[in-house]
């Protein structure tokens, strides 16, 4: 996975799947090659679920570290 220029991004969670990728392909052609192509590798993908970002919402990369610290007094 950290070798996979395309997956930009990858977080170990809890719940109902293991990890959670964020992938950028060319489309949608090229990034079901890529997953093919990770399932070739039997590297211990056993089911997948795609889903695709329609609109960004929110996608804010600054800190709010104000936030973050205690009220002062």
């Amino acid at each position: 996975i950290r070798d996979v220029p395309e997956i930009v991004a990858c977080w170990s969670v809890g719940g109902g799947v293991d990890y959670l990728l964020k992938v950028m392909a060319r489309d949608i052609d090229a990034y079901q090659r890529l997953v093919d192509g990770l399932l070739d590798r039997e590297i211990g993908i056993d089911r997948y679920f795609t889903y695709i970002v329609i609109k960004t919402v929110k996608d804010e990369v600054a800190l709010p570290i104000a936030e973050l610290l205690p009220a002062s007094s």
